[in-house]
């Protein structure tokens, strides 16, 4: 958040009222959902760390969900700059390596448009995700190449 942003929200004490209150009721509805056994397994584990003390658990439970969602918001941005740049793929796979998508592209031979489209949208989304420390990594592949998607890869088109 930049400085701005940040002394605006300070210096916005209806703001910060109404987040601040909308957090404790979020946090009285999880009570309750606790409190009647009909709170998510994940909810419950979460606030049992809480409780616990249990930081190791609690930081790798925020590892492993901030992870989900940069690694999602990722691949439906590359995705989105693939179709913005109209690239043609015969065969298209992901694969995850940690903060890293592993993507498996095959084109056309000589199909020059759709490779520079590749490279770009790979370039544009690790240019905005770098930052959270999540790229993406190509291989590209022309059909003549005849290779086949490695099995550890999951195909989204084939």
């Amino acid at each position: 958040m930049s400085e701005v942003a940040e002394n605006s929200a300070i210096q916005n004490p209806s703001k910060q009222d109404q987040w601040f209150e909308s957090l404790i009721s979020s946090i009285k509805v999880d009570q309750l959902q606790i409190q009647t056994n009909t709170a998510t397994e994940e909810k419950s584990r979460m606030y049992n760390n809480f409780i616990e003390g249990k930081h190791s658990e609690m930081f790798s439970d925020m590892r492993n969900i901030s992870s989900q969602y940069f690694i999602e918001e990722l691949v439906k941005e590359y995705i989105s700059e693939l179709t913005t740049r109209n690239v043609s793929t015969s065969q298209l796979a992901f694969d995850l390596s940690d903060a890293k998508v592993l993507v498996w592209a095959e084109i056309e031979d000589f199909d020059e448009e759709s490779e520079d489209g590749l490279i770009l949208a790979e370039a544009k989304t690790n240019a905005k995700f770098s930052n959270y420390g999540f790229h993406i990594s190509s291989t590209i592949i022309e059909k003549g190449d005849k290779l086949t998607v490695p099995p550890h890869y999951s195909s989204v088109k084939n």
